[in-house]
């Protein structure tokens, strides 16, 4: 029966557990090895960090070279950090030549070398060459492998090509070909060789207009030509337009997580999603310079709300109404902030056009202002109803503080996308902060002109 779409195929913990406490390592393997090599991850995942490393090191190493990629961060580093390098060669043996990279960027430089010094040279010259790279660009990301052919080969001699090929387990999508010096000129669906008659020239079907990656692009980048062009694999080219390697589909889902992570931990003021396998005082440093802006807006905002102290010793109410301007004016902009920097991740806000969305985003505010100010104002007049002026104050704070707030969590990361920084960072602490300080400012100011 076949797995359906919400569920795993189930492993029995406990006759997994039952059969490493007994020693029938052999039975365990052979259990585990009919299972996929996600869900056998995810139970390792959930052991302890013994039992995963002591269950890891009887997989056979081509099973074990497919879960260990599956692994969580902290559990592979758990796992390789006292694995002998003559079991990691064996299992890096395994993979392909981006996962060999990932795994082997994970250990010090000393003991990377020692097991690319296992491998046959011939092996390891792409992994080495992708260790070069940096982690988050494209060279970073692609495989070395790929299925390549000059345009003047024939559909006959591709299908040929790719049987030779079916040992490697090759994933193909795409047959990207090449001139003499390898340089890319086009790409081939694979599904338009069957189509074709045997003895059609590659250059007579290949399309000669296609996406390709340099390099040194960053991941964010190719993730947003994955989705323009709904593409299932990518080329991947040096400065020369030389054929380097490919990017594909999977590769990119692992980045549109890691980025969303990343960026979701930003704008929490959290640092990066390192932060859940951190130590309790790692994870205490990464959040002390994001809550320090915090912390300085409301040492501002008390001296603010003290040099009014005579206003707000006149009229009490005032105080009770802080908490709800502040808060709504808050969510509007964390809301027109979350919309900003997802648009510029996914490419779909243009900051040429900045004036254009802060005017939008005002006329939004604007319209959620008059809104809820009428309805706050409306509450005021209930709740004191000898205090007209006080309703009209607090109706009127509202309304300006949601209308201030939308602009400014609208510019302030484009505004930092456009000086090169990372417009995650513009959420939480700073676009909050700097909104409690504007609605109390707005709030004492409107009651010192309309009250006394």
């Amino acid at each position: 029966m076949p797995m359906s779409a919400t569920e795993d195929l189930k492993i029995d913990y406990e006759q997994c557990d039952g059969l490493l406490e007994s020693g029938k390592k052999e039975e365990l393997a052979a259990l585990l090895s009919t299972h996929h090599p996600a869900d056998v991850a995810k139970f390792m995942n959930h052991l302890s960090k013994e039992n995963s490393r002591e269950l890891f090191y009887i997989l056979e190493p081509k099973i074990a070279s497919e879960v260990i990629i599956e692994l969580s961060d902290e559990m592979r580093e758990f796992i390789l950090e006292e694995m002998e390098s003559k079991r990691v060669s064996e299992i890096v043996d395994h993979m392909d030549s981006d996962d060999a990279a990932d795994v082997l960027g994970s250990l010090s430089e000393e003991d990377a070398n020692k097991v690319l010094d296992l491998i046959p040279e011939e092996d390891t010259r792409q992994v080495k060459r992708l260790l070069t790279y940096d982690e988050d660009s494209a060279g970073g990301i692609m495989q070395a492998e790929v299925a390549s052919v000059t345009a003047d080969a024939t559909v006959q001699e591709v299908i040929h090509m790719l049987r030779d090929m079916s040992d490697k387990g090759e994933d193909i999508h795409n047959i990207f070909v090449t001139d003499r010096k390898n340089k890319l000129t086009g790409v081939l669906p694979i599904r338009r060789l069957v189509l074709e008659p045997p003895h059609t020239p590659i250059m007579d079907i290949m399309d000669t207009e296609y996406a390709a990656a340099y390099v040194d692009q960053d991941q964010e980048e190719i993730a947003r030509i994955f989705k323009k062009y709904n593409l299932i694999s990518l080329p991947v080219t040096d400065p020369e337009e030389t054929l380097v390697g490919r990017i594909t589909i999977d590769d990119i889902v692992d980045v549109i997580e890691e980025e969303a992570s990343e960026d979701f931990f930003k704008m929490a003021g959290a640092g990066s999603d390192d932060a859940i396998p951190m130590s309790i005082i790692k994870s205490a440093k990464s959040r002390l310079p994001w809550l320090f802006a915090s912390c300085i807006g409301g040492i501002v905002a008390l001296k603010i709300i003290g040099a009014f102290e005579h206003t707000l010793g006149q009229v009490v109410a005032l105080a009770s109404f802080i908490p709800v301007i502040l808060g709504m004016g808050g969510n509007i902009g964390t809301q027109s902030t979350t919309i900003v920097v997802r648009g510029l991740a996914t490419g779909s806000v243009d900051v040429g056009a900045l004036w254009k969305i802060v005017f939008k985003e005002i006329r939004i505010g604007f319209i959620l202002g008059v809104v809820y100010g009428g309805l706050v104002a409306f509450a005021a007049s209930l709740i004191y109803p000898d205090a007209l002026r006080l309703s009209a104050v607090v109706g009127i704070s509202m309304c300006m503080s949601m209308i201030l707030a939308a602009a400014l969590g609208t510019m302030m990361p484009i505004i930092l996308f456009k000086l090169g920084a990372d417009p995650a960072v513009a959420t939480g602490p700073f676009v909050t902060t700097s909104i409690d300080i504007i609605g109390i400012l707005i709030l004492f100011n409107i009651a010192s002109f309309l009250m006394f």
